[in-house]
């Protein structure tokens, strides 16, 4: 083809993918995750369509501009230059800012400093074409594969003008949802490139990046990628840390090579640079005599950093002119981010570097259970300027203070105690704090009895009994809006906000030991907001004051739902909605001291209600005859006073008698005729019985009768 009849099938093909509806986009190939920048460039267009307008019209100026270019045989930037020569390092034409905002949830998604490090000293290999693969670059397009002469340096002032090492650390279940929401901390988009690494990201993909004026508002404009596509060490790895590199590309005005689709494979396209061919794409890395796909006898540039084929090695002489235009342009204020100025205010030639005050962070990060005289091993994971010395306080601990970086403590007596960490370094000093961290139990179990039952009535007793660890979302609350008996449960709000977040439970140690064959059950009320929400609860049982747990019980989905169908609105339960849960706990058998741990893992569906909490032998429970139903006595063990609640198919006479062991009626509850419903009766408690087990008896003039203990503490 002459140069305009390329110039205007690169059009049509570039323009013609951009109508690609993003929906059905698969974002993983091969075990690897691909790039969603397209699928996000739908979304927001979608939203604005006043951005799609101005892209199309700025991506045709890029065009025309790139055919010109194409003609004058791309100029070398400087007379010295000679381009695919990998040996001659000449100064870089553009350094930019950098910042790594890592947002985290104290779990290996907080990647370390190294990481990061190693990461950037891989996108400047790459921009300089430095990389040692590049002798494995194919003949074909060895004499364009270019020294995009652009730097990254990790910035050294933050915003404000404070000492930064270019990385900050954020704690947030947002980095779960991996969306624009999830931006935490923007900072500057005409000085600096933001670069948020999350766990996940929503749509699938490994990472996003908005070209020069596509961000719906600037402190969206950056790159979002996940954790495990940073660096080649670390949690990263070589095959797939050029991510970065890639979406990089996209910040600075370049498509994927076959053009605006996040699936590769499917139509021959275009990115609008002319040295690069026409292509559908790659997943893979074919020989290069086998990639003639779109055009005889034209071999596909594979190794493009701007493929999906994670054999990448090279940018062309086309791609860097036309990030040298995003970098001269207004659009998103790419012009504003390397010139002389803003390199003194983000401090990125500083040499040596400015070191940083530590902004002191430690593990663990929330509670610690142990038994008197338990250790736990706390470390140092102060950030921003590496700590050269370490205070820590810990009261109720052996020894009860320490310099060490990674200290291992005693707790010889049982309590709740706080740990405090002074870290610093020549600059400065920082100071945490975290108050009830380690939760101390003793070896004897509060509650010894032949039954447990918690039926949260008693709000004072929730409060001191269990402990609601590592509340992300909105943490589990005892609420009177809802209950399977009497009038309080325990609920844990769910929305599509909650997405990621895991909100745990803990019980009060029991000895299970006084309860023969103990059966654990739990009464529960969930429903889905979608069908296709998989949020999930588990159990877990400890017999080492919550040291470590075994999973007992699992349920997600449709499978944990306790009602037929989906709602859209905030679940409450009505009274049909409750269902019995039974858990194994024959791996305790015998234990004289047991937790329960109830671990709640949002998918952003819908709210979760437990109440009943109960562990007794199998006689504990007999199970009422027909016409008598939800017979229940709480709370249990009795209290001040307890409710005996039970329902029934139709009026008739009844009998409700308290015995003790020996079968002696201690008192008639109640006798006389009831109507066909529901029906409560009080019981005395502590000021009118003495310590030890009982027996509510219900009785009908049919013949039927119910059974259930009542404990007397």
């Amino acid at each position: 083809m002459n140069q305009k009849d390329v110039f205007l099938f690169l059009i049509v093909c570039f323009f013609g993918s951009l109508s690609i509806s993003a929906q059905n986009v698969d974002n993983t190939h091969d075990g690897f995750l691909h790039c969603g920048t397209d699928q996000q460039l739908h979304k927001v267009f979608a939203e604005h369509p006043e951005l799609k307008a101005e892209f199309e019209l700025n991506q045709t100026r890029a065009e025309e501009q790139d055919a010109i270019d194409f003609r004058n045989g791309y100029q070398p930037i400087n007379s010295t230059e000679k381009i695919g020569n990998s040996s001659q390092m000449t100064p870089p034409t553009y350094i930019i800012p950098i910042v790594f905002h890592v947002i985290h949830d104290y779990g290996t998604e907080n990647i370390s400093d190294a990481q990061i490090l190693d990461q950037v000293r891989i996108l400047n290999t790459d921009y300089r074409r430095l990389n040692a693969d590049t002798i494995s670059i194919s003949s074909t397009f060895l004499g364009i594969a270019t020294d995009a002469k652009i730097e990254f340096h990790l910035a050294n002032i933050d915003p404000n003008g404070n000492c930064t090492n270019g990385i900050d650390r954020i704690f947030s279940s947002e980095t779960y949802i991996g969306d624009d929401d999830s931006k935490l901390n923007y900072w500057p988009r005409n000085k600096y490139l933001n670069v948020w690494v999350v766990k996940s990201i929503g749509n699938g993909a490994a990472g996003y990046a908005y070209l020069p004026g596509t961000a719906p508002s600037a402190s969206k404009d950056g790159i979002i990628i996940v954790s495990t596509y940073i660096g080649s060490i670390g949690t990263g790895n070589p095959q797939t840390s050029r991510a970065l590199t890639h979406e990089v590309g996209h910040f600075l005005n370049l498509t994927h090579v076959w053009g605006l689709s996040n699936n590769p494979g499917i139509t021959c396209g275009n990115d609008g640079v002319t040295d690069t061919p026409v292509t559908k794409g790659w997943v893979t890395c074919p020989a290069f005599n086998a990639s003639h796909i779109c055009n005889a006898n034209i071999e596909e540039n594979i190794q493009n950093y701007m493929e999906y084929s994670y054999c990448t090695k090279m940018f062309s002489t086309g791609q860097r002119t036309r990030m040298y235009s995003a970098l001269g342009s207004n659009l998103g204020q790419r012009n504003q981010l390397s010139t002389v100025t803003n390199w003194a205010a983000t401090g990125v030639n500083n040499n040596p570097p400015n070191t940083c005050a530590p902004t002191a962070d430690f593990l663990p990060s929330d509670k610690v259970f142990i038994c008197v005289g338990g250790s736990v091993t706390f470390d140092d994971i102060s950030w921003k300027g590496h700590p050269t010395s370490w205070s820590w306080s810990f009261p109720g601990g052996t020894p009860s203070t320490s310099n060490d970086s990674i200290p291992v403590i005693v707790y010889n007596t049982a309590g709740v105690y706080a740990v405090t960490l002074t870290a610093s370094n020549s600059s400065g000093s920082n100071t945490l704090s975290r108050t009830a961290l380690v939760k101390v139990s003793s070896t004897t179990a509060q509650y010894s009895a032949a039954q447990y039952f918690e039926g949260l009535e008693s709000a004072a007793v929730f409060t001191n009994d269990w402990t609601v660890v590592n509340a992300q979302g909105n943490g589990w609350t005892r609420v009177t809006t809802a209950a399977a008996t009497g009038t309080a449960s325990v609920k844990l709000t769910n929305t599509e906000s909650m997405l990621g977040t895991v909100d745990e439970m803990v019980s009060p140690s029991i000895n299970i030991d006084l309860i023969s064959n103990p059966v654990f059950t739990f009464k529960l009320a969930f429903r889905q907001r979608t069908a296709t929400d998989n949020d999930r609860l588990r159990v877990y049982v400890s017999t080492n004051c919550g040291l470590s747990w075994s999973q007992r019980y699992s349920k997600l989905g449709a499978t944990l739902s306790t009602g037929a169908a989906t709602t859209s609105s905030n679940f409450v339960p009505g009274a049909a909605e409750w269902r019995t849960e039974t858990v194994s706990i024959s791996n305790v058998l015998n234990s004289t001291n047991v937790r329960i741990k109830f671990t709640f893992e949002s998918e952003g569906g819908n709210n979760i209600y437990i109440d009943n909490i109960n562990i007794s032998g199998p006689t504990g429970i007999n199970v009422p005859d027909a016409g008598i139903q939800h017979f229940d006595v709480y709370p249990n063990p009795i209290q001040e006073q307890s409710i005996v609640t039970f329902s029934l198919e139709h009026s008739q006479k009844v009998n409700l008698q308290l015995f003790d062991m020996t079968g002696r009626v201690i008192a008639e509850i109640f006798s006389g005729t009831l109507s066909e419903g529901a029906h409560q009766f009080p019981v005395q408690g502590n000021n009118f019985l003495l310590s030890g087990m009982y027996f509510v008896k219900l009785t009908t003039s049919e013949g039927r009768s119910a059974t259930q203990k009542l404990l007397v503490n």
